[in-house]
């Protein structure tokens, strides 16, 4: 009786033995080179996870799903899981640009798996994951129908750091940009608008990209002295004051005493968020009345105490193309006729 137990002990316990290991003996390949793995710790259970580092004085990093035991990488070589669910992956390329999942087989031994990423990209810290899926089949006791199939998966995570950039060593042309600093100042000042009693109009172009400075001539002001307000111009003849606003999502600032050009403050017009469409602003510099005492009240007296500054603001139709304005009424009716996609002609 006691035979024949034994007997029956022996042969259920023969197939019950898996045809496949979810994780190999310690002391496996992959252990040995230093590269992580699934593979079994020493007290023999199955690992559900290995962490790794990507830290910024590494180029790459290795794992293997496992030595001995065949396995399937999820998602795949071009993308990655970017939650701890793994429920949801992108292309690893669009996560650091450059970045590649490397799969290489030498000889006998199975897929191990480089994760390369260029410093240059690496301006976040981000947890990246992978699956390594085993598939286990287990055989039958004596009487049922067949083997049963079972699949253990083990995570994979990676921890990209931030790598610190750096500026790139300058050249000599930087080098010398100390120097010639002095000499800045009054380059700058050629971009400088100023509106004097010698012009009747001055034209500009404001973009998002590029604010606009600008001065009243000596003995003028500006006009509306709100630096809130403006002048709607859509319809060219700068009459209507409106709040700045309500045109352009924009702001004009002015210089404090100190910053003043030639005894005039300079004032800035910076756009904040370009307009869907090119818009026509305008300021008047406008001369004041203790200067207007020795002019006659005539036509040619009254059309030189002021100054139009007309400002064509840049839309995000036409932003690509050339802000520049040409002769205030023939500039107005041909931005009237003309598509905004054809751009800004000067006349």
């Amino acid at each position: 009786m006691a035979l024949r137990t034994f007997v029956v002990i022996s042969v259920a316990s023969f197939f019950l033995k898996p045809t496949s290991s979810y994780a190999s003996e310690a002391g496996s390949p992959a252990a040995v080179q230093g590269v992580k793995s699934c593979d079994s710790e020493p007290e023999g259970e199955a690992v559900s996870e290995i962490h790794l580092t990507l830290s910024p004085g590494v180029d790459s990093v290795s794992f293997i799903c496992s030595a001995k035991e065949n396995a399937v990488l999820k998602p795949s070589t071009t993308k990655v899981f970017v939650d701890q669910g793994c429920d949801r992956s992108e292309t690893l390329d669009s996560l650091f640009a450059g970045a590649t999942l490397e799969e290489n087989t030498a000889g006998d031994s199975k897929k191990s798996y480089t994760l390369k990423i260029p410093p240059v990209t690496r301006q976040i810290q981000k947890l990246l994951y992978y699956k390594c899926s085993f598939t286990t089949a287990v055989q039958p006791l004596l009487g049922d129908q067949g083997p049963s199939v079972s699949t253990k998966d083990c995570k994979v995570i990676i921890t990209v750091e931030k790598v610190e950039q750096t500026e790139p060593p300058p050249d000599s042309n930087d080098q010398q940009q100390p120097q010639t600093a002095p000499e800045s100042t009054d380059e700058q000042q050629t971009d400088l608008v100023e509106c004097d009693s010698t012009a009747t109009t001055k034209e500009a172009g404001v973009s998002a990209e590029s604010p606009h400075s600008f001065k009243c001539g000596a003995g003028m002001s500006l006009h509306p002295t709100n630096l809130t307000d403006v002048f709607d111009d859509q319809d060219g003849k700068c009459a209507a004051e409106v709040a700045l606003q309500t045109l352009v999502d924009a702001t004009l600032t002015k210089t404090e005493t100190e910053a003043t050009h030639n005894g005039q403050p300079v004032y800035q017009l910076a756009v904040k968020t370009a307009p869907s469409e090119d818009t026509a602003l305008c300021y008047k510099c406008v001369t004041t009345s203790s200067n207007l005492e020795t002019k006659t009240n005539t036509d040619e007296a009254s059309a030189a105490k002021e100054c139009l500054l007309k400002i064509s603001v840049k839309g995000s139709a036409s932003s690509a193309f050339s802000s520049t304005w040409g002769a205030a009424k023939t500039a107005i009716a041909f931005f009237v006729t003309v598509p905004p996609v054809l751009g800004v002609v000067d006349i």
